[in-house]
């Protein structure tokens, strides 16, 4: 009896390290198929592997990240919570949960989590001030992620981690003051160089950041000035609502009347998208313009494309702008590249009295460089050239200069 009892213990352990050698040639394959990109298939392998030993949470963490790399945060936050109920002190767990809700723009919880981690001897320092640092800047609780940098000075010799001190410090003043100025020349002989600036004025309250602007334009021999103001509201989660409302007061150039809305929202990792509609009246037309907008990064890589669409008496019109840029690591140094098909009603390159102006082939490309100045100051200098068509099937080259001036205190 004792030798059949031994036997069938014998029998099940070797059918259990069979087993155990299966599972784990298949959870080879689902990292294998994972680091390829074949998510769905690496999530089936880990699945099944899960369901012959439940209490791995080493296959739960991995199942998480897969899932995050998808951009199904809720899927992965399932996966790290049954996780956490086997290990609570468990590095992997944490690298994996601070990344997911980062990723996933909860930032309450990206704070409560990596203190939650330091309390369970969680010993990667550098990780929890990074994380928790970015997430008081997702916040707007500048001094907090200041002073979370500050507890651990030693950290200010990483350059990502002085990139970020210093740019809470220049997102910490409450205040700006910005100075802009374009020259618009021409092929055109019989035509006069083309004037366009403006001052404005930001400050904040809480989390509203109100932008009253003076618009200056002289061009075709005429001058005007406009009065408008943008108004940016921070939601939750990387939401936010922006406004413009706007007055002309020559009715010369500018529109009589011009406001926009639009509605900020983040739709999977590292991209945002948007809806929004524009407004122009004048004496002579009114224009509805429908927009929106796609971007995302690419670590220092930022691409976003923008349409839209103008809806006329006469005729709808499309308008598309497609942007790329590269930050340095301290993101108020970079280089920008633009190319647009169209007429934008967000910028004041074509200032007519006349809604003709969206019926016009337009083709521009744009450089621009954004550099630091001093400690709280930056400039943007940019060339551009158009290929514009001024009258049916008449076409002229311009080529503008700009320079943007802005001061933080």
């Amino acid at each position: 009896m004792k030798k059949i009892i031994l036997s069938i213990v014998v029998c099940l352990m070797v059918l259990r390290v069979a087993g155990q050698v299966n599972s784990d040639s298949v959870f080879n394959a689902a990292i294998i198929n994972a680091r390829q990109g074949d998510y769905d298939q690496a999530l089936d392998e880990a699945d099944s592997v899960l369901r012959m030993f439940p209490d791995r949470a080493d296959i739960m963490i991995f199942m998480a990240n897969v899932y995050a790399w998808k951009g199904d945060y809720t899927s992965a936050l399932n996966q790290v919570e049954q996780a956490y109920q086997l290990t609570d002190s468990s590095s992997a767990l944490y690298d994996t949960w601070l990344n997911v809700l980062l990723w996933s723009k909860d930032y309450e919880n990206v704070i409560k989590i990596a203190n939650q981690a330091k309390q369970n001897s969680y010993s990667d320092d550098y990780n929890l001030v990074l994380k928790k640092s970015l997430a008081y800047k997702a916040l707007e609780l500048y001094d907090d992620g200041i002073e979370v940098i500050d507890s651990y000075g030693s950290f200010l010799d990483s350059s990502e981690i002085k990139n970020l001190y210093n740019e809470m410090q220049l997102l910490n003043k409450k205040k700006a003051v910005s100075f802009y100025y374009s020259i618009s020349l021409y092929d055109d002989n019989s035509m006069h160089p083309q004037h366009l600036s403006y001052v404005d004025y930001s400050f904040k309250v809480k989390r509203l950041t109100v932008i009253p602007r003076l618009n200056f334009a002289y061009r075709f021999d005429q001058s005007d000035f406009q009065l408008e103001t943008d108004f940016y509201r921070r939601l939750n989660n990387g939401q936010y609502l922006y406004a413009n409302f706007g007055v002309g007061v020559l009715n010369e150039l500018f529109p009589k009347y011009r406001a926009g809305f639009e509605y900020y929202f983040p739709i999977a990792k590292s991209m945002e998208s948007s809806l929004g509609v524009r407004y122009l009246n004048s004496d002579s037309y009114d224009v509805l313009i429908l927009t929106g907008h796609l971007s995302k990064y690419f670590h220092r890589i930022w691409l976003s494309v923008r349409p839209y669409y103008v809806l006329q008496e006469t005729k709808n019109t499309f308008t598309y702008v497609f942007n790329a840029r590269y930050y340095e690591p301290n993101p108020l140094n970079y280089w920008g590249l633009e190319f647009l098909y169209g007429n934008s009603p967000d910028e004041n390159f074509s200032l007519l009295q006349s809604s003709d102006v969206y019926l016009l082939k337009n083709y521009r490309i744009k450089i621009e460089k954004n550099c630091a100045v001093l400690k709280f100051g930056e400039i943007k200098l940019t060339a551009a050239y158009n290929y514009e068509e001024y009258q049916a099937d008449l076409f002229r080259n311009k080529f503008t200069l700009e320079v943007l001036l802005k001061h933080k205190f």
